[in-house]
C-alpha cells in the first residue's frame, strides 16, 4: 500500500514539475506576416524598336522576349519581362484589317479584362489619348487577388492594335506585390506614353 502511495506521489510530483517547467515559457504571440524586401531600381528608359514596326520606351532593367509562332501570321506576340520583380507584360500586336476587325478586337480585350470579374474587388478603366502619336486606349486596373492586376489596349483604330496584360509569377496577393506593381505600372505608362506606330 505504501508502495502504491509512493508511486502516486512520484507521478503527481513529476507531472506538477513538468507542468510547472512548461509554464515558465514566454506567452506565445503570433508573428506578423512578412514579405521579402524588393529593392526597386531607379527607372532609366531606353528606346525599343520592335520588328513589327512599333516603337516605345522600356526600362533598362527589363528584357524583351519575342515569342516564336508556329505559323506565319501578321500578329506579333512578345513579353516585356522584369526579372527583378518576377513579372511580365504579355503583349499582342495585331494589324487591323477592317472596321469590324477593330470592333472585334475591342470586344476581345474587354472580355479578357472582365474574365477576372469573379476574383476582382474592383475594375477601373482609365482612358488615354496622345494625338501627337495617334494613340488612344484604355488602362485597366484590377484590384483584389486577380491573376493580372493591369491590362491595357492601345490603338489608332484604323491600322494598329496593341494589348497587354501584367502577370506576376506567384500566387496573387495584392499586399505582397504592391511595391513592384506600383513600379511596373509606372513602366507600363511609359510604354504607352512613348508608343509610336510604324508609319508615325
Amino acid at each position: 500500500m505504501a508502495f502504491k502511495r509512493n508511486v502516486y506521489r512520484i507521478i503527481v510530483v513529476a507531472l506538477a514539475a513538468f507542468l510547472g517547467l512548461s509554464a515558465c515559457r514566454d506567452t506565445p504571440t503570433p508573428k506578423p506576416r512578412g514579405y521579402h524586401r524588393i529593392d526597386i531600381p531607379e527607372a532609366v528608359y531606353r528606346a525599343y524598336d520592335h520588328p513589327c514596326g512599333i516603337h516605345f520606351d522600356v526600362p533598362q532593367y527589363s528584357k524583351i522576349e519575342l515569342i516564336a509562332q508556329k505559323k506565319v501570321a501578321q500578329d506579333h506576340w512578345f513579353n516585356i519581362s522584369f526579372p527583378n520583380f518576377d513579372a511580365k507584360i504579355h503583349c499582342s500586336y495585331i494589324p487591323l484589317q477592317s472596321e469590324s476587325h477593330f470592333y472585334g478586337m475591342l470586344e476581345d480585350a474587354h472580355q479578357m479584362v472582365f474574365a477576372h470579374e469573379m476574383k476582382a474587388t474592383g475594375i477601373a478603366a482609365n482612358g488615354f489619348h496622345f494625338p501627337e502619336n495617334n494613340v488612344s486606349g484604355l488602362l485597366y486596373e484590377l484590384s483584389g487577388p486577380v491573376a493580372t492586376p493591369l491590362q491595357f489596349l492601345a490603338t489608332d483604330s484604323i491600322q494598329h492594335f496593341l494589348r497587354g496584360s501584367v502577370y506576376f509569377n506567384n500566387v496573387p496577393n495584392p499586399d505582397s506585390i504592391a511595391p513592384t506593381l506600383k513600379q511596373v505600372k509606372k513602366d507600363l505608362v511609359q510604354v504607352i506614353e512613348t508608343l509610336k506606330w510604324g508609319n508615325s
